[in-house]
Formats: structure tokens, sequence, C-alpha cells
């Protein structure tokens, strides 16, 4: 049986009472990324595997994103 929503419940209620099991703070796959440079200007960030992540603005107001990618194993 589906969720109707006029039954008067909510859908969340409704998937507890089906036994789903569900986190508080929500399902994240979201890395730790570690930040190397942090500026009004420039910020660089290393994930996990290793890649250098640079999101800059030029004089001009331009936005860019440069990234190194490691190629090491």
């Amino acid at each position: 049986m589906s969720w109707d929503p006029a039954s008067g419940i909510t859908f969340g209620q409704y998937m507890r009472a089906k036994g789903v099991q569900v986190r508080p703070a929500g399902w994240s796959w979201q890395t730790r990324d570690q930040v190397l440079e942090d500026s009004p200007t420039r910020k660089t960030v290393r994930d996990q595997a290793g890649n250098d992540v640079t999101e800059r603005t030029d004089e001009h107001g331009g936005y860019h994103r440069d990234v190194s990618i490691n190629l090491r194993s």
C-alpha cells in the first residue's frame, strides 16, 4: 500500500511506520576537504584523493577554478 496524502499522516510518519532507518542528520557522502588557503580572493582545498582545487577571483571580478589532479597512487 502506497502513501496517500489524504490519509492525514506525513510521508515521514508513513516511512517510519514501515521500519525504514533514518539518520537524524541525514545521509551524506560529503568528503572532508582540507582547506590549504582561505582569503577573500582565493580559496584552495585538498580533497581526499589529494587533488587541489583553487577558486579565485581576478582584479576584474571574474571567477576562476583551477584544479591540480594528483596522479600518484
